[in-house]
């Protein structure tokens, strides 16, 4: 789950804050059910982390590769990772990681990184860039120090948005390049926000899990790239290796 639908699944989370929950379960042995006798003070998201503060003590929530939640009803013949019910509502975490962090929200992370944070800060993930010259560009948007919240959907999008191979190195691209790169990863983790709450992302997907380039015309290749041998789409005509 990528940062923009953590922040819609906030919106819809947003109903339970200042609220006890009044019946609370969960399957993980190192988190203690009193931590959510306290009052839901807030609820926030940084980069694929939902993260809600129960008093002063903080539950983060990372819904990996196929975590899934639903709000006021459950998934028949599943087990939750864990169960609030609230008096208006309740909420169900399946197959995703839970942990329990000490201090408060603010105080946890570097919101400068964030995608979708009001104060994420352009200039000061460029400089961190400089630190990766030598990381491919399709393992590089991927790095959750970098560029929080960003998936796969994003980074392949983002790559065919700028005409840039997967496998390309940081260290062959100009600094405008670079420049450019920055502002459309978070530019397009808006529209990603935008497109899923009108329910029509897939329909704006240009490149990500498609068999034609919809600029050239010529097949998709799909393989596994870079250090993490993620799978990437690209189209080989309009996103070329440098020349060296």
């Amino acid at each position: 789950m990528e940062g923009p639908s953590l922040v819609i699944l906030r919106e819809e989370m947003v109903r339970f804050v200042g609220k006890r929950a009044v019946e609370r379960s969960t399957s993980i042995a190192q988190i203690s059910p009193d931590v959510f006798k306290k009052r839901l003070v807030t609820i926030e998201t940084w980069g694929k982390h939902l993260l809600m503060q129960f008093g002063d003590q903080t539950i983060k929530v990372h819904f990996l590769m196929f975590g899934s939640y639903r709000i006021n009803e459950e998934r028949d013949g599943k087990i939750p990772r864990l169960h609030l019910g609230f008096r208006n509502g309740q909420i169900n975490f399946y197959s995703c990681s839970i942990t329990h962090l000490s201090g408060c929200v603010e105080d946890l992370y570097d919101w400068r990184v964030d995608l979708m944070s009001p104060r994420w800060d352009p200039k000061y993930v460029t400089q961190l860039l400089t630190k990766h010259s030598s990381a491919m560009l399709c393992d590089l948007l991927l790095d959750q120090d970098l560029f929080a919240g960003a998936g796969n959907i994003i980074k392949n999008e983002v790559l065919f948005n700028l005409r840039l191979h997967p496998e390309c190195r940081l260290e062959d691209c100009q600094s405008a390049i670079r420049r450019r790169m920055v502002k459309e990863m978070h530019s397009y983790s808006q529209k990603f926000y935008e497109w899923k709450k009108a329910f029509v992302l897939k329909r704006n997907w240009q490149v990500y899990r498609k068999q034609q380039c919809p600029h050239c015309g010529e097949d998709v290749t799909v393989q596994k790239t870079g250090d993490l041998r993620r799978v990437s789409f690209y189209c080989p005509s309009c996103q070329p290796m440098p020349a060296k």
